[in-house]
């Protein structure tokens, strides 16, 4: 699915809503708000300076993990930000 599809099941009441859960996940992570992201790129930043000091494998997975999360909202949120969708069709003269 592309992203005018995401913003379509965002904005459409008439869309079903029976989608696999590993597809509801995905769907979330892209449709996240800006403040969202923005907690989720402190909170990456955060556990990268604390795995780096302690070097304990967990937090370093853990760190990996909340990152590679943070970077698919934020190409979620980059993407929605540069795609046209519902309320944004006027543009700057």
């Amino acid at each position: 699915m592309d992203l005018l599809t995401y913003k379509e099941l965002d904005t459409d009441p008439d869309t079903p809503q029976h989608l696999g859960p590993a597809q509801r996940a995905w769907h979330w992570l892209l449709s996240l708000n800006p403040t969202a992201v923005v907690f989720m790129v402190a909170l990456s930043l955060g556990l990268a300076m604390v795995g780096a000091q302690v070097s304990w494998l967990p937090m370093l997975v853990l760190m990996a993990i909340v990152w590679g999360a943070t970077l698919l909202a934020l190409v979620g949120v980059v993407a929605r930000w540069m795609t046209p969708g519902r309320g944004r069709h006027r543009m700057a003269s």
